[in-house]
């Protein structure tokens, strides 16, 4: 079967899980096809909405002859990370195109707090084409990326082993129902849907600052941000630091965490006192904590 998965993945988990589940599928034999929904998302809305972008319509080609849909996040504000629902419209991704879909899934990460929007995202496909069986979702508990809950300069949260194992079955465990086997009733799918978080931006980590001395210009932050609120200077600019446009900003801290110096900054939630996101990066010469409980997380926000 043909198997075509978008993920919205931060700083890497939910990429992360989206990999492990395509290496379960691949191991029996099924065509598995990786969609980055940040990397869609930022040229489908740098260009005025237009569905002609090149990574939007080569996920759309994907999708005409899918036999298995999948669609992975990571919990935002209790809901879809803010703007990705701009690609759930009949306009981004029209029905028609979810035809040949037999089969769905769902995956979502989350931090301290089991609030997944796995429900939004299978009733999404669940109204594409009612007629396509639900296959099941994941809910994978992931450290921080939120920078006030975020690990002590210095440190990193661990991931728990229990948390990987349950990624390792529910691959098994797709691979099993591709297979036919406990496949459920379309009736079994939930659908009330959790409402998209408030689409205009607010920018809730307050403004950014660029130290000049640590950048380097790569320029890194304005390519991986997803809402295009960061972007280069002017042409013939003396200044060479990336500009940041506070109104486009959502806050998803995703600059703070990739940035490959430490040169971008929140002092409005004291980023400075907060280690960057290091899933799937070098731990060298960073303390790994083994995870902390909910109340280890939230007491954060009074250090």
């Amino acid at each position: 079967m043909k198997v075509v998965i978008m993920y919205f993945s931060n700083t890497g988990s939910t990429l992360f899980m989206s990999k492990r589940i395509q290496t379960a599928l691949e191991s029996a034999n099924h065509s598995v096809v990786l969609h980055d929904g940040f990397a869609i998302l930022k040229q489908y809305t740098a260009n005025g909405t237009s569905t002609h972008t090149p990574l939007l319509v080569q996920y759309h080609n994907d999708l005409r002859d899918a036999d298995v849909v999948g669609l992975g996040c990571y919990v935002s504000k209790r809901t879809i990370p803010s703007g990705t629902a701009k690609l759930f419209t009949e306009k981004a991704t029209p029905s028609a195109l979810f035809a040949n879909m037999k089969l769905y899934f769902s995956f979502a990460s989350f931090g301290s707090f089991q609030v997944t929007p796995c429900e939004y995202l299978a009733t999404y496909l669940f109204q594409r084409n009612e007629q396509a069986k639900y296959l099941g979702s994941i809910e994978f508990m992931d450290p921080e990326n939120h920078i006030p809950l975020q690990a002590p300069r210095g440190s990193i949260d661990a991931v728990r082993d229990s948390e990987l194992k349950k990624l390792e079955d529910f691959g098994v465990n797709l691979c099993e129902r591709l297979n036919g086997e406990s496949l459920p009733s379309m009736h079994q799918i939930v659908t009330e849907t959790i409402h998209p978080a408030d689409e205009t931006p607010k920018a809730p980590l307050g403004p950014l600052q660029i130290n000049p001395e640590k950048c380097v210009h790569c320029y890194r932050c304005v390519d991986q941000c997803p809402y295009n609120a960061l972007h280069l200077p002017e042409p013939g600019s003396t200044v060479k630091l990336p500009v940041h446009h506070v109104d486009e900003c959502y806050g998803c801290s995703r600059c703070f965490n990739l940035c490959p110096v430490r040169a971008i900054e929140f002092p409005s939630v004291k980023s400075e006192k907060r280690e960057q996101y290091f899933w799937g990066k070098s731990h060298e010469n960073l303390k790994v904590n083994p995870p902390p409980s909910k109340e280890e997380v939230l007491s954060r926000f009074r250090d």
